[in-house]
């Protein structure tokens, strides 16, 4: 399967892919890193542009794994890489011996994927998240999101990459499902609106309706604010309805990520309930 062994941290390959721990390397490069068995696995079946493996030829490499690489193997560089080379490139304590360059999805504008499927789903759902800074809560939300059918992710300006390593190792595979564009949120609500879209923010307003009480058919956002600040008040301005979720310990708030599950759940629960497609 593969072609040559890497030793040396020096190699040229090993050097740039190097760069991609980075999110300089990953925007100069148009890729990123995958690491593990079942990371590799899923961009592998997802039909991701895997450029390069490399794998620890001295462990065993989950079998799933290599059922997906063998089935792929055609156009993909594979290539067998010492230990420590592999370590030089992870970014966990404990590596699992194998990792893949991917190239990043390309996206397309988002302005012509949201007026196609607005015209195509009369109740299309999506998640807005503004300046979300924590790579765990965003890979947490991505993986939460693609598990309740949400249509698409809109990532504002200001939030951590999301080809960040801790971001995709969090999205456990959810990243190569869930169309994700990063956006200005504001033109992206003003845009979602003249398709006749309703947004509601998630925010802690005594205007705010319990988030059981929202209705959430049709073609509904849903946006998260930053860990910190919230929703942005140019945001909650235009939203259409303020939503919260009650605190009944002492807690202020609960973290961005298990909101944003609450609320796109109680979406799907309610539009399943009504057999809302």
């Amino acid at each position: 399967m593969a072609q040559e062994m890497i030793t040396s941290l020096q190699n040229p390959l090993v050097k740039r892919l190097g760069k991609l721990l980075e999110r300089k390397g990953r925007e100069e490069q148009g890729r990123f890193l995958v690491e593990g068995a079942h990371l590799v696995e899923e961009a592998l079946k997802s039909g991701a542009e895997v450029v390069t493996v490399l794998y620890d030829p001295n462990r065993e490499i989950d079998p799933a794994c290599q059922r997906a690489l063998a089935e792929r193997e055609g156009g993909i560089q594979i290539l067998t890489a010492a230990e420590h080379v592999l370590a030089k490139l992870s970014e966990t304590r404990s590596p699992q011996g194998i990792l893949a360059e991917v190239k990043k999805r390309e996206e397309g504008h988002w302005k012509g994927w949201l007026q196609e499927q607005a015209a195509d789903k009369e109740h299309l759902l999506v998640l807005m998240l503004d300046e979300i800074q924590d790579p765990g809560n965003l890979g947490t939300i991505i993986r939460t999101a693609e598990a309740a059918a949400v249509d698409a992710l809109f990532l504002g300006k200001g939030s951590v990459d999301v080809y960040n390593g801790k971001v995709v190792r969090s999205t456990m595979g959810a990243l190569f499902r869930l169309p994700v564009f990063s956006l200005s949120l504001p033109e992206a609500v003003r845009e979602w609106k003249q398709l006749g879209g309703k947004l509601l923010a998630a925010t802690l307003g005594d205007r705010s309706l319990s988030y059981d009480e929202a209705d959430y058919a049709g073609k509904t956002a849903i946006v998260i604010g930053n860990e910190g600040r919230g929703v942005s008040p140019a945001l909650v301005e235009m939203a259409d309805a303020q939503v919260h979720i009650p605190i009944y310990g002492r807690a202020e708030s609960l973290n961005a990520a298990i909101a944003a599950g609450i609320l796109v759940y109680e979406a799907r629960r309610q539009r399943t309930s009504r057999k809302l497609r």
